[in-house]
């Protein structure tokens, strides 16, 4: 008779099967799970909807999703991505009522771990290490910094944002329900090495380092020959160094053409930019791209730059490389770590953070080089089986088990309905 799997409660503020991003990375983990144990998950009301259809396309009780209510204000604040500057109050409280709901269900059932998913921050509390069975914390993020050689890209609005949030950030960590999750979570997990410092040096021994982007999965694209055009997938925000991405054609052949499939704040400074060094008829600014129109150009570029100072999961990242589009990336945090998970080296270039103008003349030569040689490779080249191998031993040690039983999917039940106190 085979042995039964075991139980996980999860905290997720953000699961979104067809979605990428934090909510993407959070279903890839969730997905990891259900490979090796049964899963009841808590959501907000947000994502019901979405987890519903998934419903209705697979047949798989291996997953239960409760539902942990969200304030119409919550609601708004995170459709529109406040998330986290001004909804993490709203997400602070979001946790209070799912640690009242899963309680609740960990009096009821026999959990033999408890994971939070995402949300995940070393400044923010998190309710799994009071349920009563042993806690996954993570993997969290949010202590990459930019490097100082880099700050000459981030315009003043981005210094000014740079040392607002490590000041406010610093403050919050220090707060009495933050140093109780450090101290009470059994298995910590940080996306970064930046991350996993942060600690206190005990509890940096048993964290593991294990980036939540590379478990993300994209569905697979048709054939598409590469075009000459490096694509530039992320949000136009300081931090992610569009004022770099157009400083380096300065450092490219003539050829090279980029191309922005997103808007943000720094939309605006980036376009002046490109006007006042003559690169206009050089750079395209589409704006927001629909997901699945942006994944098609990802597919045939020559290749992508991703430039963020800061970045933690880099999620974009992944579905490049799984998607096999060459990738240019800035040698920081989660990015390095991700870019560094590869299995074909010849689609990589890792940018260094240097002083000057290094990193602009860098990633010009790299956008000449895969413009020029245009890579015919299509299959993905991230090494996301040793990413989730390295998650279920963590899982493994907290389930006390040898080793995992997995049975055949059979169908999802949603919770649609749970009291909140």
């Amino acid at each position: 008779m085979p042995a039964k799997r075991p139980k996980i409660l999860a905290v997720s503020f953000a699961l979104g099967p067809k979605d990428g991003s934090e909510a993407g990375a959070a279903w890839g983990v969730v997905r990891s799970l259900l490979k090796v144990a049964d899963v009841d998950v808590l959501v907000p009301t947000l994502e019901i909807e979405g987890l519903r259809q998934w419903q209705r396309e697979n047949n798989d009780e291996r997953l239960r999703v409760i539902e942990v209510d969200t304030s119409q204000t919550s609601s708004i604040l995170w459709r529109y991505n406040a998330i986290p500057k001004v909804a993490f109050l709203s997400y602070w409280m979001w946790l209070h009522r799912a640690r009242k709901v899963g309680q609740k269900e960990a009096q009821r059932n026999n959990y033999a771990a408890a994971m939070h998913v995402a949300y995940g921050s070393y400044w923010l509390p998190s309710p799994v290490v009071d349920f009563g069975v042993p806690s996954i914390w993570g993997p969290v993020g949010g202590a990459t910094r930019t490097p100082f050689s880099l700050w000459r890209y981030l315009g003043l609005r981005g210094i000014f944002g740079e040392l607002f949030k490590y000041a406010m950030v610093r403050c919050v960590s220090f707060l009495p329900s933050i140093r109780h999750t450090w101290r009470s979570t059994e298995y910590p997990l940080a996306e970064t090495e930046n991350t996993r410092r942060i600690f206190p040096t005990e509890m940096q021994k048993r964290t593991r380092v294990i980036n939540r982007a590379a478990l993300q999965k994209v569905p697979k694209r048709v054939d598409k020959p590469r075009q000459p055009y490096i694509i530039f997938p992320s949000r136009v925000q300081p931090r992610k160094a569009p004022y770099l991405a157009v400083r380096a054609l300065l450092h490219a052949h003539p050829d090279v053409k980029l191309r922005f499939v997103a808007d943000g704040m720094a939309a605006s400074g980036t376009k002046k930019l490109a006007k006042r060094l003559g690169l206009e008829d050089r750079v395209e600014f589409m704006g927001w791209v629909p997901r699945e129109e942006m994944m098609e150009m990802m597919t045939e570029a020559a290749a992508a730059v991703f430039l963020g100072t800061r970045e933690e999961g880099g999620c974009a990242l992944a579905e490049s490389m799984q998607l096999g589009t060459p990738v240019i990336v800035l040698g920081v945090g989660g990015a390095r770590l991700l870019a560094e998970t590869n299995t074909d080296p010849s689609r990589v270039r890792i940018i260094e953070p240097a002083m000057g103008g290094q990193p602009a003349r860098d990633v010009g030569a790299a956008m000449t080089h895969f413009v020029k040689n245009l890579h015919p490779g299509k299959d993905g080249f991230l090494d996301r089986e040793s990413m989730e191998r390295k998650l279920l031993d963590v899982v493994e040690q907290a389930c006390g088990l040898d080793a995992f039983v997995q049975e055949e999917p059979v169908p999802v039940v949603i919770d649609d309905a749970v009291p909140v106190a």
